[in-house]
C-alpha cells in the first residue's frame, strides 16, 4: 500500500423527515448530516461514501433538495468526492436523485463499474427488493487490470482515481488492491436479515475486503470469512427504539490492512422516563414526580414517558403532555404499558411478510379477467415508467382483443353483473333543461283612474300633437251629411276597398282621427258614419270626381273606364311615394310613412 487512505462511511440520513410533525425535528436531520460533512472536511478524508436513504422520501420537496445541495457543495470545494447508492426510501423507477447530483458535479453514483481510489476499488449495489434477491444478477461487474485500472479511475474520479501505479506498476497494484462493496440492505447475520453476507461474498467475481452497509440504523461490525461487514447507523434517531448514540464509520486502508473505527454524532436528546403507579389515588402526581426527577434535562428534549403498574385508573394523555411541554420539552410522547402487560407473551407476535407475494395472493382471490391481470402487471411493473403506463396498457389490451375470436366462439356473450337483493330502479324520463329566467322586479299596481281624469290629462297632449302636424279640428264646424249622402259615401268606399286594399288601411286610420276622446271612453263608436264625416284621401277624392264625370257622360265604353281607373291608381301610388306628409318637411321620396298614432298610444 503506497499510502494510507481514509474513507468516511455514513448512511440513512433521511433528509426531509418531519418526525412527530415537528419542523424542528426536520431541521435536526439536516444538522446531523451537516456535522458529518464538516467532520469529513476537517479530517481531510479521501472520500465520503453514503450507503443509501439520502432522502426520506422518493419525492422530496424543493426545499429539501436545495438544503441538501447547500450541505454537500463544500465537499466539492474541498476536493472530497461523495460516492453514493440508492436506498429503498428514495428509490424511483427511472432517474434517481443521485443522477441529478452527479450531473451537477456534486457526487458520483456507484455501480458495477468501480470507482478507483488509490489502491482501492469501490463498487455499489442499489437497494434490491426482497422478492428479487434470489434472482439478482452477479454478472456485469468490471474488474480492472493493469493500466486500465488507473485509466478507469481517472475517468470516474479525476486525480484521485489515477494514483495507482505510482510505485511498482500495475502488477504490484493488483496484489495489494482492496475491493469494497457498498450496499443498502438488511443482511444476515444481523437482525431482520434478508440477504446472506456469505452468498454475496461467494458470488461476487472478485475478492471482497469489506461490505459497507446501510438500512439498519444501529452500529454493527462483524467479520464474515475474511471480509469485514459493518453498519454505521443512522445520523439521527428515526424512532424511539434507536436509543444508542448516532454515529458514522472511518474506514482506514494502510499497511496494516483495513481498519474500521466509529465516531459519534451529537444529536438532540431523547429521554425515556418510567412511571410506575403504586396507588389508586393521585396517579397524575406519581407521573409528574417521575418527570420532575430529570429537571433541566427536559429542556429541548424529546421525552418518552412509559406508564406501568397495577393501577387501573384512566389517564388523560393530553394533560400529561401539557405538563411535560411546560417543563421545556420539545416533543412529549406517552405510552401506557399497562394494557400490554395484561396480554400473554405468546399472543404478541411480530412477522415480516413479502409485500409482493401478499399482493399476488390477494389478486388471485379477486378472480380478475385476463384484461384485469394485464393492467395489474403493467401498473406494478418496475420496468414500466409511470408516463408509459397508459401506452403500455393500451397496447397489451389491444393484443388481447385481437386474439379473441368473437364470431367463431358460439358461447361468447357479454355479461353484466347484477347486485344481489337489488330493488327495481324506477325509470325516470329525461328532464328538459330550462334556461334560467331573468328575475323581473315586481311592477307597482296602479289604481284605476276615472275616465274624466284621463281625458283631462291626455286631451292637451293630443291638441299639441295636432298643432305640430298642422291638423285643424274641423269636426266641430263641419256640417254632417244627410242620411242619403252618407249611404252613397259608404257604398263608394266599400267599392274602393274591394279594388284597393291600401285604401281600406288609410280609411281606418282616418276614422280613428275623427273619434273624440269623449266618444272613445263612453263607447259611442257605433254608427261612426252617422256621427262623423271621414276624411277621404286625396286619391279617393279624385276617384269620386271621376265617377261623377262618368255618370254625366254615359256614352263612354267599359275599356275607357278601365283605362281611367288604372291611370288614377298609378297617380295615387306616385302621390303616396313622393308627396310628403303634412308637418314632416324634407321627407325623402320612397321613405315609408310613419305609423299612424292612435288614441291608445297616449294611455
Amino acid at each position: 500500500m503506497t499510502r494510507e487512505i481514509r474513507i468516511l462511511h455514513t448512511a440513512d440520513t433521511h433528509l426531509g423527515y418531519r418526525q412527530y410533525h415537528s419542523d424542528v425535528r426536520r431541521q435536526d436531520f439536516f444538522k446531523a448530516f451537516e456535522a458529518v460533512v464538516r467532520d469529513a472536511i476537517d479530517m481531510q478524508v479521501d472520500a465520503v461514501v453514503h450507503a443509501g436513504d439520502f432522502f426520506d422520501s422518493r419525492t422530496p420537496t424543493l426545499e429539501d433538495v436545495l438544503e441538501a445541495i447547500s450541505i454537500i457543495t463544500p465537499l466539492r470545494a474541498a476536493g472530497i468526492p461523495l460516492l453514493g447508492i440508492v436506498g429503498n426510501h428514495e428509490s424511483k423507477q427511472n432517474m434517481q436523485w443521485l443522477d441529478l447530483f452527479e450531473k451537477m458535479g456534486l457526487c458520483l453514483r456507484l455501480g458495477k463499474k468501480p470507482y478507483l481510489l488509490g489502491e482501492a476499488a469501490i463498487y455499489g449495489i442499489d437497494s434490491v427488493p426482497k422478492s428479487k434477491i434470489p434472482s439478482y444478477d452477479y454478472g456485469g461487474f468490471e474488474i480492472p487490470e493493469g493500466g486500465g485500472w488507473a485509466e478507469a479511475g481517472a475517468k470516474a474520479g479525476g486525480e484521485r482515481g489515477a494514483e495507482e501505479g505510482e510505485d511498482g506498476g500495475p502488477e504490484e497494484g493488483l496484489k495489494t488492491r482492496l475491493n469494497l462493496v457498498v450496499m443498502h440492505q438488511l443482511m444476515n447475520p444481523f437482525p431482520y436479515g434478508e440477504w446472506a453476507c456469505e452468498e454475496v461474498i461467494e458470488n461476487l467475481p472478485f475478492r471482497t475486503a469489506a461490505i459497507l452497509l446501510g438500512d439498519y440504523h444501529k452500529y454493527e461490525k462483524i467479520k464474515v470469512g475474511e471480509a469485514w461487514v459493518t453498519y454505521p447507523g443512522s445520523t439521527e434517531r428515526n424512532s424511539a427504539s434507536e436509543r444508542e448514540p448516532r454515529s458514522y464509520n472511518i474506514i482506514t486502508l494502510g499497511e496494516h490492512g483495513l481498519e474500521i473505527s466509529r465516531r459519534n454524532i451529537e444529536t438532540r436528546k431523547f429521554l425515556f422516563i418510567r412511571a410506575f403507579l403504586k396507588e389508586e389515588e393521585r396517579p397524575y402526581e406519581q407521573i409528574f414526580s417521575a418527570v420532575d426527577e430529570y429537571g433541566e434535562e427536559l429542556e429541548d428534549a424529546v421525552v418518552f414517558v412509559e406508564i406501568s403498574g397495577e393501577v387501573e385508573a384512566a389517564l388523560s394523555f393530553s394533560e400529561i403532555e401539557e405538563y411535560i411541554l411546560n417543563k421545556g420539552a420539545l416533543v412529549p410522547r406517552i405510552k401506557d404499558l399497562r394494557e400490554m402487560e395484561a396480554l400473554p407473551p405468546e399472543e404478541v407476535r411480530v412477522s415480516f411478510a413479502d409485500p409482493d407475494r401478499a399482493v399476488a395472493e390477494e389478486i388471485k382471490k379477486m378472480n380478475l379477467t385476463d384484461g384485469g391481470l394485464i393492467i395489474d402487471e403493467v401498473v406494478r411493473s418496475p420496468l414500466v415508467s409511470k408516463t408509459n403506463v397508459d401506452f403500455e396498457t393500451e397496447n397489451r389490451l389491444k393484443a388481447l382483443i385481437e386474439r379473441i375470436d368473437f364470431k367463431g366462439d358460439p358461447d361468447f356473450q357479454l355479461e353484466c353483473g347484477v347486485l344481489e337483493n337489488s330493488e327495481p330502479v324506477e325509470v325516470v324520463e329525461p328532464v328538459e333543461v330550462v334556461e334560467p329566467v331573468e328575475v323581473v322586479e315586481p311592477v307597482e299596481v296602479v289604481e284605476p283612474v276615472e275616465a274624466a281624469e284621463v281625458i283631462g290629462a291626455v286631451e292637451p297632449k293630443i291638441r299639441e300633437m295636432r298643432e305640430k302636424q298642422g291638423i285643424q279640428e274641423k269636426q266641430a264646424t263641419k256640417t254632417l251629411p244627410g242620411p242619403k249622402q252618407a249611404e252613397s259615401i259608404q257604398e263608394k268606399t266599400a267599392a274602393e276597398e274591394a279594388e284597393n286594399p291600401a285604401f281600406a288601411e288609410n280609411r281606418v286610420a282616418t276614422e280613428m282621427k275623427g273619434i273624440s276622446p269623449e266618444s272613445f271612453f263612453s263607447g259611442q263608436t257605433a254608427g261612426l258614419w252617422e256621427n262623423a264625416q271621414p276624411e277621404i284621401p286625396k286619391a279617393g277624392k279624385q276617384m269620386e270626381k271621376a265617377d261623377k264625370k262618368e255618370e254625366a257622360s254615359p256614352g263612354k265604353t267599359e275599356p275607357e273606364k278601365t283605362e281611367k281607373t288604372e291611370k288614377i291608381k298609378t297617380e295615387k301610388t306616385k302621390t303616396e311615394k313622393t308627396e310628403p306628409e303634412p308637418g314632416r318637411k324634407g321627407k325623402k321620396a320612397g321613405t315609408p310613412a310613419p305609423r299612424q298614432r292612435n288614441f291608445g298610444d297616449y294611455l
